[in-house]
């Protein structure tokens, strides 16, 4: 049986493994692996860990997480501090990466200022442990009266959209480079 619970500091590893898993590259170089988990893990795990849950198998094994930031302004002040000077000592080419991910949700920030990542893993997945994530982070934000949560998916990943969809996300920009899909709570 799955459970979902708060994250803590000691599901760091199983988290980034997970992180690593779902973005393809487990066994890529590290300044790859030290990318991915800087721009979809690091920030959510170290500066804001009340936004986050993970699911829990019967043997407390992690496997899914769902990561958020309930104010963008807040996340993009620490991240432009902290996380963008990282992704430029790895390459000219990861700082701009880096900057541009982290604007993706900023022309939304009024309306929707919280954003969130989620990665199940491989041998969990289409089985509702995403579903079961969506709902603890939902009703976690909700009481924390945010008006609503944004999530990107990358173009291609039609899967991720339809699992968005299917769990009350509506589309509200669609360009070649994905959809920035939003999940409104009602008053």
């Amino acid at each position: 049986m799955i459970s979902v619970r708060r994250y803590n500091i000691g599901d760091r590893d199983q988290v980034e493994k997970i992180c690593l898993e779902n973005a393809g590259c487990a066994n890529a170089p590290e300044e790859l692996k030290t990318y991915t988990l800087l721009t979809r893990c690091w920030y959510y795990i170290e500066q804001e860990r009340e936004n986050c849950f993970v699911a829990v198998d019967d043997d407390g094994k992690v496997v899914g997480y769902v990561l958020s930031s309930e104010n963008y302004n807040n996340f993009e002040r620490t991240y432009t501090e902290k996380y963008i000077p990282k992704a430029a000592a790895i390459s000219a080419k990861c700082y701009v990466d880096a900057k541009f991910d982290m604007l993706k949700h900023a022309m939304y920030r009024r309306y929707y200022p919280a954003h969130l990542y989620i990665d199940v893993s491989l041998d969990h997945q289409n089985v509702g442990v995403g579903a079961l994530l969506l709902q603890a982070l939902k009703a976690h934000l909700k009481r924390k009266f945010v008006q609503g949560v944004l999530a990107v998916a990358e173009a291609g990943n039609d899967d991720l959209v339809r699992f968005f969809e299917a769990n009350g996300f509506q589309t509200i920009l669609e360009t070649r480079y994905g959809k920035t899909m939003v999940f409104e709570f009602d008053e």
